[in-house]
């Protein structure tokens, strides 16, 4: 069977003694309903995990030991991000999950003429709840290691920045295909990798040549167009098979 997992932000040592968070403890005794003596696995996003015992529950505090650890990952050899514009809580929601599960490294919010209105007040309120989905994401998925998730920025703002590999913005209309784009700069070393991915009703005419203009290369998925959630969870899922990650 396999063990519960649970990250930590915290400190972990073998042989020494955890009290978990308030929450954690919670979903452990409530949810899980574990009972002493039986393991969990901890991990605090710096690598590794670790196998703890379940010692007891008073006071609404949950404490654990410590027994071993292991040096065990599930990283993708890939440096893939993912550049999603923001779309609807559900939709989004969606996307960062399945992008933690598909190994991404950094997830990108951007905001686009077409993106839903969001209040500068509420971008770190949705920072903090995104987080959350990536640390649920990584405990179910076996993944020891957070993906970066970045500050929300104007699309703008982001193609000013120095772009890194091979970088790709998916479009209806995109002539270019994956593979057309990627065996022509294809080398011995996996070269990072950059999806630009739009939002319900997709990007302007003028985002698109803005990106090209930042060096992405303007790609098509095939004959039907996908809503923006399907379409990250397909670019992410082709660059993952080529790069060895996802077995075909």
């Amino acid at each position: 069977m396999r063990l519960p997992r649970l990250f930590l932000d915290t400190l972990l040592t073998i042989g020494k003694p955890v009290i978990l968070p308030k929450e954690a403890a919670h979903y452990m005794v409530n949810v899980l309903r574990l009972r002493v003596g039986e393991s969990v696995i901890l991990f605090n996003g710096h690598g590794g995990e670790y196998t703890a015992r379940w010692l007891g529950y008073s006071a609404k505090t949950a404490h654990l030991q410590i027994d071993y650890f292991e040096n065990k990952e599930c990283e993708s050899p890939l440096s893939l991000t993912l550049v999603q514009a923001v779309s609807r809580s559900e939709h989004f929601d969606y996307t960062i999950q399945k992008s933690v599960e598909l190994g991404v490294q950094r997830i990108v919010p951007v905001m686009t003429e077409r993106s839903p209105p969001l209040d500068k007040d509420k971008f770190q309120k949705r920072i903090q709840h995104w987080r959350k989905i990536i640390i649920s994401a990584c405990e179910q998925c076996g993944r020891n290691h957070l993906p970066t998730l970045l500050e929300i920025l104007p699309l703008s703002v982001w193609l000013m920045q120095p772009q890194e590999g091979i970088c790709m913005v998916l479009s209806p209309d995109g002539k270019h295909h994956w593979r057309e784009i990627i065996e022509s700069n294809a080398s011995a070393k996996l070269p990072p990798l950059t999806v630009l991915i739009g939002p319900e009703g997709g990007f302007s005419e003028a985002e698109i040549q803005q990106a090209m203009f930042a060096g992405y290369t303007k790609i098509g998925l095939g004959p039907r167009i996908l809503r923006t959630e399907t379409a990250a969870v397909a670019m992410l899922a082709i660059c993952q098979a080529w790069a060895g990650d996802l077995y075909l």
